[in-house]
């Protein structure tokens, strides 16, 4: 953890440092970053937030929704609606945070729909219609959004970051999230259901499928499992799961499990057998030859230090 965040808050838009959580104002923007054991918290303001865990783990409660946050996520948290967070294992959070006002994100978001002579005719028009992002614990590896956020997250630990432009910051985070919203809409799209509704949905039991794949290579990840968690059928699951993603469960999760084991080779740290272990391979010679199939390689071919 970076010793100047720890156990304090402090906004890389305005400069400000506090030994506890600020009050934020309706109409401005903010970046915080900070590494304390905040127990408890309930956001009032309404406007559009976006956190970013590095490392702990917590609960965020929206209505009557709670998401689960770990290390290594980043959850949306859409304008309009309180929610609350909470630190059940009272441990350090390490965390970036941004929220943007209601007037820069209606700004921008008018400015993705206007036409060219709109955007001069009117250039401080705000569109009011709340954009909605799907409220849900993602990967941050997983989604452009997310990547950004790593990477200023990243900048923000070096003692010479100077943020010249809090304005810059948001608009690169707003056409990120924007970006990935247009992605998950075009996803839905591939989704067999005549309402829009059924289709975001659909799509948001079949992120929580992704998110637990991800979460859980390392088991033997059972079909069964997978329709539980995301409350579809199986066929439901199966089918809807082939249409957005482009392979079935089994497919996908085999994929990801060979490219985290090339990933694990390529660096040199574990034997194949443990990773063949890791991966939830029981027996290393169907290990190696669901690699070879993939790969066209045997494990062996991809060690660095062979």
């Amino acid at each position: 953890m970076i010793a100047e965040y720890l156990d304090h808050y402090y906004d890389h838009f305005s400069g400000r440092r506090s030994a506890t959580p600020p009050v934020f104002e309706k109409d401005q923007c903010y970046m915080m970053r900070f590494c304390t054991k905040l127990p408890y918290y309930r956001f009032n303001n309404s406007n559009l937030t976006i956190v970013h865990f590095k490392q702990g783990s917590g609960e965020f409660v929206v209505g009557n929704k709670s998401f689960k946050m770990g290390a290594e996520k980043f959850i949306v948290l859409n304008p309009g609606v309180d929610w609350e967070f909470i630190n059940h294992k009272l441990d350090y959070i390490d965390v970036l945070s941004m929220v943007v006002s209601d007037t820069f994100q209606e700004q921008f978001s008018h400015y993705t729909k206007a036409s060219s002579t709109k955007l001069l005719d009117d250039p401080q028009k705000r569109d009011r219609e709340k954009p909605y992002f799907i409220e849900q614990a993602f990967r941050a590896e997983n989604y452009r959004s997310g990547r950004l956020l790593e990477a200023i997250y990243a900048l923000s630990n070096h003692k010479k970051h100077a943020l010249k432009c809090a304005d810059e910051h948001c608009i690169e985070v707003l056409k990120a999230l924007y970006a990935d919203q247009k992605k998950g809409y075009d996803l839905a799209s591939r989704i067999e259901a005549k309402k829009s509704s059924t289709k975001m949905e659909t799509l948001k039991r079949l992120l929580i499928v992704n998110e637990y794949i991800n979460d859980n290579l390392e088991k033997d990840i059972s079909f069964t499992e997978l329709s539980q968690v995301s409350a579809l059928s199986r066929f439901h699951l199966y089918s809807s799961f082939k249409n957005v993603f482009g392979q079935t469960p089994h497919q996908y999760i085999n994929s990801l499990k060979m490219s985290r084991a090339k990933s694990y080779l390529e660096k040199g740290q574990f034997s194949i057998g443990e990773i063949a272990d890791f991966l939830g391979y029981g027996d290393i010679s169907v290990f190696g030859k669901v690699f070879k199939k993939r790969y066209g390689h045997c494990p062996s071919d991809f060690r660095t230090d062979s």
